[in-house]
């Protein structure tokens, strides 16, 4: 599928909790040529606030903060932005069609107890149609955390690991569970790191995040049940951005590709 000019998108729901996103979607479009487009889902709490008028002009306003916010760190960057009315999952879900990576705040995951069946960013993670990248925790130079087990989900997270290492010039560490098969050899020109881990793999992910630029997770297609518990852990306390794969874009002139046959569910 081709989708021309495809743009980074970013979720923002909050400026006080959201500026980390905009700055990762800001970085992540500017270092692959891409535009970005900044999406508020606005929800109008007719009972908890006055004027319908009053709440959505607070909601344009919080925008232009953001969009001000990238032009700032990026002042070549092309930056789009709308503020649409519908639930933010779906809003989100739609914006994510045509992009080529979705970014969300990671802030708020880690609150322990909290459902995963009502947190946007979960249901957005486990339904999307394309990659979406967390902001976790801050970027950092260190190499490429992904973890293996064996799945089909693994082998997309690991084909992911291997084209964002070799984007950002850093080396790969794969973490095996115990009793995984080895995954397969890295391609020409990405170092990689092979760590068989005896411990829950969600604990080993977490822990490698600390000195890690970027954890890859792996997901594929619609999948109509939730993020499994290791990928939910991760995104709640990684301590670098998180990236939940899918189907590999592929850059064609001015869109994009997705490769459906290395990584057919």
């Amino acid at each position: 599928m081709i989708v021309e000019n495809a743009p980074v998108v970013v979720g923002v729901k909050d400026m006080a909790t959201d500026s980390d996103s905009v700055r990762l979607a800001a970085q992540e479009a500017a270092s692959t040529g891409a535009p970005l487009h900044i999406v508020h889902a606005f929800v109008w709490e007719l009972f908890l606030s006055n004027e319908y008028g009053d709440d959505r002009e607070l909601a344009e306003q919080m925008v232009g903060e953001a969009v001000a916010l990238a032009r700032g760190a990026y002042p070549s960057l092309t930056v789009t932005s709308e503020v649409v009315d519908g639930d933010p999952t779906r809003v989100l879900l739609r914006a994510a069609t045509d992009a080529a990576l979705l970014v969300l705040g990671g802030q708020g995951l880690a609150r322990h107890g909290t459902d995963p069946a009502l947190s946007v960013s979960i249901q957005v993670a486990a339904r999307a149609c394309q990659p979406v990248l967390f902001a976790c925790g801050p970027e950092r130079p260190g190499p490429v955390v992904v973890g293996v087990d064996g799945s089909a989900d693994a082998a997309v997270g690991l084909d992911a690991a291997y084209d964002e290492a070799r984007r950002r010039r850093t080396s790969v560490v794969v973490v095996h569970a115990e009793g995984a098969p080895c995954a397969e050899p890295p391609p020409p020109a990405v170092p990689a790191e092979h760590r068989v881990v005896d411990r829950p793999a969600d604990e080993a992910l977490i822990a490698e995040s600390n000195g890690a630029q970027l954890v890859v997770v792996g997901a594929q297609g619609d999948r109509p049940t939730l993020l499994g518990p290791v990928t939910q852990a991760v995104l709640r306390h990684a301590h670098c951005p998180v990236l939940v794969a899918r189907a590999r874009p592929i850059l064609r002139g001015n869109g994009i590709r997705r490769d459906t046959q290395a990584l057919a569910s």
